[in-house]
């Protein structure tokens, strides 16, 4: 069929050239276009049924007549639920339980039969009324489309390293943020559950740690604006392509050094207005606590090591009988409960087309108190306004809620049980007397309490000109605001002497970028060519302020009245930044077999000074399907057999806005008085030649499809090398202290990657899918702007540093003493740095070992499909990871703050308790020279883990059954069980440093009952 151009009349393109020119312009039409679309998009529902493939006169001319047939499988086997349409309308009817349909439509129109899983078919009516159809099982398809960054690209055609993930591989599990989706599914991706609290968010690594000073977080850009991802709600998610070279995120320049999360929205689709409610429930529990003392064995413990008069007699008797005592992991902790409900509505004809979502989650954790809500709205809308200009609008407003959302487990786990909760008379809770811990942990969750919140409003709109054949140009607009209030109140009945006292802090984030992409594409005989250039200009600004008091006159009204406060604190912030970017890209190849993808990018930032402010940023990838070889022609086995290789460069420039240039900071000093006099000094001196950061990276890639794309695998080595760091470099005190920015510094990321789709079982009763992905990364530290190491987190109370950076070593190496048992008296033994051994070692004799990050991670998952039955296992796994388990070293040791052990083996499996002392796991308690020191290997553990992640069960009822809907029942389990030698409560979290466990809040185990109705 001949392809129809509408060109752009020349007095009005002339017109859109000079309008565009404004990017002020842009961005008011873009707010005005939210609102005139969310009026519009009422109108559309209302068109829909009058809008046809044909004028509505010519319609009305043309006879109806009734149609009817059957559609099968190619076995003959007929296929219930098909959607049959006509064409360029909503008109429509679905197949029932035996495959037949009947609807009216005019004799020279054209039926469109759809099923998930087969492909879509076509057929004109040509005056017939009775027509069977044999629908096609669908393959793994190359020709299905990917995000790549300002544009897309076939799949079979991709030149760089990108993972896709489509809403089908999760679409049917309850997940709860959008990170989890890509953890285990994507090949090069980490993503580690920093705490098991609901709301809190992951950390994600896209090949590896990069960044020494500043966060290594990926960018997220949600429908072509950069965005966060808690206000996404993941079943709006279409799919989500993760861009891993750097012949795929240089196209983002300054921002792609840690990797590219591109994540695209569902669209309404032509036809029958769909209707989508989604209601589940579940339930959470602890999945491992430590064995602890009960309140009798502790008080056997304490009257044994701190003297028999300790524990009274009476009281001794009481903890036996279980009249007295406090199981305090068991007050608070509960059956955390979650709900959600998610409602869609989708439809359109061809020219107007709609998506709205809602959704609503509440969930309470498996800890007192705390609690999580989100809520969320959508509206997609795709315009076709003439057949020359489109428009795509998009609005995304959410607001989440976080309540009591810290906790300090590491108290509740070393609480004595042998104590009363509170003094009934006053109200006041008790806290420890055997211990110096402060706050009593179940009284801090019902006196103490805070709430956060964040308020998100995405909306973007994007106009494309369809200017002549094969040249395009588009124009997006984007506004992202981000508010974020919290408070917090202290009361007084914490504990004896405590005073109360309350704060309250508010954020707003202000984002707006634009985007303008002129693209062109033609095919001419066996070439194809695909040219980008962009400009895109953004700003990101920040304020806040905060206000706090303490020894409030009452507490009546919590954190509201800072009036009550005898002593108050105010402070208040700015920030602003902003970046300018210019964009080249061509995508070139010859017979879909030879491949070529070049892009250059420059961009300026106003966080560098004069000629530093601007960095570029240049990539290349080649590509050649061997497959399409004359030579390969009489083969059956291969579908595509490509071999990539790319090379490019990427920046960052994340360091605080102003921090080049050189701030005085208030300070105060007494000069040997008791009056403090108010000065200033140079905490952060100027830094005008600091520039761009940049990772350089090589990529060698293999895809290959067989079995007539049955089986794709994708394999990748890379190399990625961060040069320059941004590295903030401190003065020593001697000389006035402070610091500044420099560029040196070198990591280097090496690792190979690798994943597999594939159909061991297809059939027309049974599917089974399963997708398996497997990345490994060496990580290690080559310069540190000169010095040898820098030491981290420095606890004294506990031995001293834990962590060090240190060349030739990973990112989040431990630097700890290492542990050789016991002597012959019970003390525990550390080996010298001259290998001798020593019951007290000293600073010369720490050691650089282990890592944080795993060097492996794995996922795997499955999807079977039977009839009406639908299954999903879902595992992953990671290995090579350590965990320096504080939680367990202060369970088991009387030191700093934790002055008695709380861990059963302590002191049943002590030196001091068992007979043959070959068999005791933990040193005497009696033995004054025993030191125990957190910063021991003694303490660090293997992470590695095997989780089942999730466990679904589905059975579809048809609407040819209920009549009403389709309606979809589903069973669900969430971290169903873990194989690993971690002795923490979670293999996976940490929250302090990299990789240390101090109390870090665990996952639970959820089991989740949902119910989808389709109308």
């Amino acid at each position: 069929m001949k392809r129809v151009v509408y060109p752009i009349p020349k007095r009005i393109r002339n017109c859109c050239v000079r309008w565009l020119s404004c990017q002020w312009h842009i961005l008011c039409l873009m707010k005005l276009t939210l609102v005139f679309n969310l009026l519009f998009s009422f109108q559309v529902k209302a068109d829909i049924p009058e809008r046809t493939s044909l004028p509505s006169s010519s319609v009305e001319k043309i006879s109806q007549q009734s149609i009817r047939g059957k559609v099968t499988n190619e076995n003959g086997e007929a296929l219930a639920g098909v959607s049959v349409r006509l064409k360029g309308t909503t008109a429509g009817a679905t197949t029932s339980a035996d495959g037949t349909y009947t609807l009216s439509a005019p004799s020279t129109g054209t039926l469109v039969f759809s099923y998930v899983g087969f492909t879509t078919y076509e057929i004109t009516i040509e005056g017939r009324t009775t027509i069977n159809i044999v629908l096609q099982k669908k393959d793994i398809d190359l020709d299905e489309v990917v995000a790549i960054g300002y544009g897309t690209v076939k799949k079979s055609d991709l030149t760089g390293a990108v993972s896709s993930v489509s809403n089908k591989q999760f679409k049917d599990q309850p997940v709860k943020r959008v990170e989890d989706i890509l953890q285990g599914r994507a090949a090069g991706v980490e993503v580690t559950t920093l705490s098991g609290m609901p709301g809190s968010a992951p950390k994600v690594r896209i090949r590896g740690t990069t960044s020494i000073n500043k966060n290594s977080d990926p960018l997220y850009v949600i429908d072509g604006i950069v965005g966060s991802l808690e206000s996404i709600n993941p079943s709006d998610i279409q799919s989500l392509e993760v861009l891993k070279d750097a012949s795929s995120t240089a196209i983002y320049g300054s921002r792609g050094a840690n990797g590219v999360v591109l994540v695209t929205t569902r669209k309404g689709a032509e036809g029958k207005t769909m209707i989508s409610l989604d209601a589940s429930f579940g339930y959470s529990n602890l999945s491992k606590q430590y064995d602890l003392l009960n309140a009798y064995d502790y008080a056997l413990a304490l009257n044994d090591i701190r003297g028999s008069a300790t524990i009274s007699a009476p009281d001794l008797e009481a903890y036996k009988n279980g009249t007295k005592g406090i199981d305090w992991m068991d007050v608070i902790t509960q059956t955390g409960i979650a709900k959600e409900y998610k409602l869609t509505i989708s439809g359109g004809n061809e020219k107007n087309r709609y998506f709205i979502s809602g959704n609503l989650l509440d969930q309470d954790a498996i800890t007192v108190t705390s609690k999580f809500q989100r809520y969320g709205f959508r509206v997609n809308l795709d315009n076709e306004l003439t057949p020359w200009l489109t428009m795509s609008t998009k609005l995304n407003a959410s607001r989440a809620y976080t309540h009591n959302g810290s906790l300090d487990l590491v108290t509740a786990l070393n609480y004595s049980p042998t104590m009363e909760m509170k003094n009934e008379t006053t109200g006041v809770y008790n806290v420890d007397p055997y211990n110096a811990l402060t706050q009593n942990p179940y009284g801090a969750r019902m006196v103490n309490y805070d709430d956060s919140y964040r308020y998100y409003l995405n909306g973007n709109v994007t106009f494309l000109f369809k200017i002549i054949n094969g040249l395009t140009f588009s124009t997006q607009g984007g506004y992202n605001y981000y508010n974020l209030p919290s408070y917090t109140f202290n009361s007084k009945l914490v504990g004896p002497g405590q005073a109360n006292g309350m704060s309250n802090k508010s954020g707003l984030n202000i984002y707006w970028q634009n985007t303008n992409n002129l693209t062109y594409q033609k095919t001419f005989g066996d070439h194809s060519l695909t040219t980008t250039a962009v400009f895109e200009v953004n700003k990101h600004e920040d304020t806040g302020l905060s206000i706090s008091g303490t020894n409030l006159s009452n507490e009546i009204v919590g954190y509201w009245n800072i009036g009550n406060a005898a002593t108050r604190n105010d402070g208040n912030w700015y920030g602003a930044s902003a970046i300018a970017s210019g964009i080249l890209r061509a995508n070139y190849d010859y017979k879909k077999r030879y491949f070529v993808t070049a892009a250059l990018r420059t961009d300026g930032s106003s966080r560098f000074q004069k000629d530093n402010k601007w960095g570029y940023f240049p990539s290349l990838a080649l590509a050649w399907d061997v497959a399409k070889e004359s030579f390969m022609s009489d083969q059956n086995l291969f579908q595509q057999m490509k071999l990539r290789a790319s090379y490019g460069v990427t920046g960052n420039q994340d360091i605080t806005p102003y921090s080049t240039l050189g701030m005085l900071q208030s300070t105060s000093y007494g000069w040997g008085t008791s009056e403090n006099y108010t000065g200033y000094w140079g905490n952060s001196f100027a830094s005008p030649n600091v520039s761009w950061e940049k990772t350089y990276q090589y990529d060698i890639g293999l895809d290959f499809s067989i079995l007539n794309n049955t089986l794709n695998f994708t394999f990748d080595w890379f190399k990625k090398t961060p040069k320059n760091l941004l590295f903030q470099k401190v003065v020593p005190m001697y000389n006035g202290g402070g610091s500044f920015w420099v560029n040196q510094g070198e990591v280097k990321n090496t690792g190979v990657e690798l994943s597999m789709t594939a159909y061991p079982l297809k059939s027309n009763t049974i599917t089974w899918e399963t997708n398996f992905n497997a990345s490994f990364v060496k990580n290690e530290i080559i310069d540190l702007a000169g010095n040898d190491f820098i030491l981290g987190y420095n606890y004294s109370d506990y031995g001293g540093p834990m962590q060090v950076m240190k060349p030739g070593y990973p990112i989040g190496s431990f630097h700890l003493y290492q542990w050789k048992g016991f002597d012959d008296k019970g003390a525990n033994l550390y080996q010298k740095a001259d290998g001798s051994l020593t019951t007290s070692p000293t600073a010369d004799d720490l050691t650089t070992m282990g890592q944080s990050n795993p060097a492996w991670n794995f996922g795997w998952n499955n999807t079977l499909s039977w009839k009406n039955w639908s299954a999903n296992i879902f595992v992953n796994a990671a290995t090579g990871a350590s965990r320096l388990n504080l939680s367990h070293y202060t369970v088991a040791s009387m030191s700093g703050g934790y002055r008695f052990f709380t861990l059963h083996d302590a002191y049943f499996k002590g030196w001091d308790y068992v007979s043959d002392k070959s068999q005791a796991e933990y040193p005497s308690l009696s033995n004054s020279d025993s030191k125990n020191f957190g910063n021991s290997d003694r303490w660090l553990e293997d992470a590695s883990f095997v989780r089942l992640k999730n466990v679904s069960l589905a059975y579809r009822i048809p609407k040819q059954v209920v009549k009403f809907a389709d309606i979809q029942l589903s069973l669900s389990a969430q971290n169903l069980l873990t194989i690993t030698k971690y002795k923490g409560m979670d293999p996976e979290v940490f929250n302090l440093g990299e990789g240390l466990d101090f109390g870090a809040y665990p996952s639970s185990r959820t089991v989740t009952f949902g119910a989808k109705l389709t109308f």
